[in-house]
C-alpha cells in the first residue's frame, strides 16, 4: 500500500483551452452511419447552448500528485519534478513559512 503522496505546484504552465476541438483516431471496427451522425450532431447542437462557466474556458493545470511507498521514493520523485519543472515559489507575505521556499507537499495517507 501506498503510504505517502507528493504534492507539487509548479510554475510556468500554459493555459489549456477546454473548448478546443479534440482530435480522435480513426475508429477501428463498427462504423456508424451517416443517419446516426447527423442525430447525434443535432443532439450536440441542442445541448450545446452558449453557457459560459463560472470558470472560463481557460485553465491551468499547475498541480502535480503522485503516491509513494516511502519518504525517500518521494524525495526521488521531487528530484525527477524540478529537472523537468519549475517550482512555484511562495509569495504571500502572510505566510511567511512559506515566502520565497518551493511550494510542495509530503503527507501521510491510509
Amino acid at each position: 500500500m501506498k503510504n505517502y503522496r507528493l504534492t507539487v505546484h509548479v510554475a510556468n504552465q500554459p493555459k489549456v483551452d477546454t473548448r478546443a476541438p479534440k482530435s480522435s483516431p480513426r475508429q477501428k471496427g463498427e462504423q456508424k452511419t451517416a443517419v446516426d451522425r447527423a442525430r447525434e450532431e443535432a443532439k450536440k447542437a441542442k445541448s450545446n447552448t452558449p453557457q459560459e462557466s463560472s470558470k472560463g474556458r481557460f485553465k491551468v493545470y499547475n498541480t502535480l500528485s503522485s503516491y509513494h511507498k516511502t519518504k525517500d521514493d518521494c524525495m526521488k520523485r521531487l528530484a525527477e519534478i524540478k529537472t523537468r519543472y519549475d517550482i512555484q515559489l511562495g509569495n504571500d507575505h502572510n505566510k511567511a513559512d512559506k515566502y520565497g521556499k518551493e511550494l510542495y507537499n509530503i503527507s501521510f495517507v491510509k
